[in-house]
């Protein structure tokens, strides 16, 4: 690997960089929805629509606090509102916004690394090839190019790059689209549990 490293000259130090700013990134995301996004299955949403119906409000907080998601969370904000900050909203559909979007900033948070990374490691690559057949041009005009070795170094370079260039983004893009769709679900999930809660909370006012 050093080998590598050494031949695919000084874009390799840019590409290292990218390279340990993505896997940090892809493992600080992955442990993020190991630890706070568990449960995530129908039943909740299920179980909290008949306590709310109900009128067990107390007990759906209780509920919440022991299912650790961001659909839980959401909806213990929601009815936590309901119960002391009701008067502080001018619609339930303001109040069901405001508190996913408190949700998706942590969701969401560095994502944007990975796209960063995902696009720049194939052009940072690219650059590097190009730096390097730079580099055997030179070379063949110095000494000609009856030599193989003269140009080898220059081309090894490129080649090198350009490879830790898509090694680097393929697994970031990779990452990146799996986080995004796990995201975009748990955000269906709150706006679908939500909408339910906040129908039944309107419907008991109008009675």
């Amino acid at each position: 690997m050093y080998k590598y490293f050494v031949e695919g000259g000084m874009m390799m130090w840019l590409l290292g960089a990218l390279s340990i700013l993505g896997l940090g990134t892809i493992l600080e995301r992955t442990a993020y929805f190991l630890k706070n996004e568990r449960d995530l299955k129908g039943e909740f949403k299920d179980q909290i629509i008949t306590l709310v119906r109900e009128g067990k409000e107390d007990e759906a907080i209780e509920f919440c606090e022991k299912t650790n998601n961001s659909v839980s969370r959401t909806v213990k904000s929601i009815l936590l509102a309901y119960k002391y900050e009701n008067d502080m909203y001018e619609s339930k559909e303001k109040l069901m916004k405001e508190k996913a979007l408190e949700q998706i900033e942590n969701l969401e948070k560095r994502l944007s690394i990975l796209g960063i990374v995902s696009f720049i490691s194939p052009m940072a690559g690219l650059l590097g090839t190009v730096l390097g057949m730079i580099k055997s041009f030179k070379a063949i005009a110095l000494e000609g190019a009856g030599d193989p070795n003269v140009v080898a170094n220059g081309i090894s370079e490129a080649l090198v790059t350009t490879a830790a260039g898509l090694l680097i983004a393929i697994p970031a893009i990779i990452a990146y689209n799996f986080f995004n769709r796990k995201v975009d679900k748990i955000m269906m999930q709150i706006e679908k549990t939500s909408t339910a809660l906040i129908n039944i909370k309107k419907n008991r006012d109008e009675i």
